[in-house]
């Protein structure tokens, strides 16, 4: 490691705490809509998944966004497939009840929502290969290593075609950005604090693909602008 790229720096960050008051949490919601969309949150997705669903043919495939907060991502995704022309369904399933209800509020003037499920991303209450491709943003940086392989296992399960993984890379100028920065874009006091906490606990390219390809073996990264990477696998 170098000064640049330190050790990582495990933590909690304080939108996951249940106990967060409601207007504090819609706030740091929205506030990662706002990274979301000024910093392409779907994008590199979006470019993943277009080929990979027009190769499919008539099909209509069904992807689920694990993690997936308000379901922001979710619902623009789902627009940029559509405008694609792309028959795809996307389903949003988080563990907190509260971030997509939360999402129905503060996405209704963005058009039709996309199925919301709540339940626990390591239980995931859907049969062996039901659906097509499990995709996640800003998720496998909560995690270890060997929670992001059990992760990844029930992510296999589940999935017939592959997985697609977007999140931040461990770096000091995303850190040193958000920390200065986010006292001005975010509305929200915990966003900043679990902004910096995310980058800090956030892993590089190469430490998610070892902690990918030790259940994935096919698993390839490769660095988004500005500081992310994308992991994905083929079944």
């Amino acid at each position: 490691m170098s000064w640049l790229v330190p050790p990582r720096r495990p933590s909690r960050e304080r939108l996951d705490d249940p106990a967060v008051p409601a207007d504090e949490m819609r706030r740091s919601l929205e506030d990662l809509r706002l990274v979301h969309r000024r910093w392409g949150g779907s994008k590199a997705l979006e470019r993943h998944l277009v080929p990979l669903l027009r190769a499919l043919g008539p099909s209509r495939a069904v992807i689920l966004d694990v993690g997936a907060g308000s379901g922001s991502v979710a619902l623009d995704l789902q627009k940029a497939l559509d405008a694609a022309g792309c028959d795809g369904r996307i389903v949003a399933l988080d563990l907190q009840w509260r971030h997509l209800a939360a999402g129905r509020g503060l996405l209704a003037g963005d058009g039709p929502h996309c199925p919301c499920l709540a339940a626990d991303a390591f239980r995931l209450p859907f049969a062996d290969e039901s659906v097509d491709l499990v995709i996640s943003t800003l998720l496998f940086h909560h995690f270890s290593p060997v929670e992001n392989q059990s992760l990844l296992r029930e992510f296999a399960r589940v999935a017939r075609r592959g997985y697609a993984l977007l999140d931040l890379r461990r770096h000091r100028f995303p850190e040193i950005f958000v920390s200065l920065a986010g006292r001005a874009l975010f509305r929200a006091r915990i966003s900043v604090e679990d902004g910096v906490a995310s980058v800090r606990q956030a892993y590089t390219p190469e430490e998610a693909l070892d902690v990918a390809r030790g259940v994935w073996p096919g698993s390839r990264a490769r660095r988004v602008f500005p500081f992310r990477w994308l992991l994905t696998g083929e079944a």
